[in-house]
């Protein structure tokens, strides 16, 4: 056995980026290709938040809920979603789910620091 016969250190398949996407988009990408139900999960949460009476909410919301759920349903600490993802999921939610119009409040992305990178 070699270390790349264990889970952990086995060579993860490669994730085709589309050349125009900055870091945090690719960052975005990546989580959603290694949590292909990640967005699905939201767009449930969603969906009972409005079932609730909520007109909007926030994407941040959104994230903590689902890590809290999935820590008491399954016992897993370990779902990792950078909270910088929350206006990507809000606009892939909403660009994916007409009756989600005017749930989330998105911005205009914008350049940030030296670098260009977009917030």
């Amino acid at each position: 056995m070699t270390i790349t016969d264990l889970p952990l250190f086995a060579p993860r398949p490669e994730i085709n980026l589309p050349p125009h996407a900055d870091k945090l988009q690719q960052g975005w990408l990546k989580c959603k290709e290694e949590n292909p139900g990640l967005l699905d999960a939201c767009y449930r949460l969603c969906l009972k938040a409005k079932a609730r009476g909520f007109n909007r909410w926030s994407a941040d919301a959104v994230f903590h809920v689902l890590r809290w759920e999935t820590a008491l349903t399954t016992c897993d600490l370990g779902l990792k979603i950078n909270n910088n993802y929350s206006s990507l999921m809000a606009r892939d939610l909403l660009a994916s789910y007409p009756e989600l119009d005017g749930f989330f409040e998105t911005r205009v992305r914008k350049a940030r620091g030296m670098h260009g990178q977009l917030s």
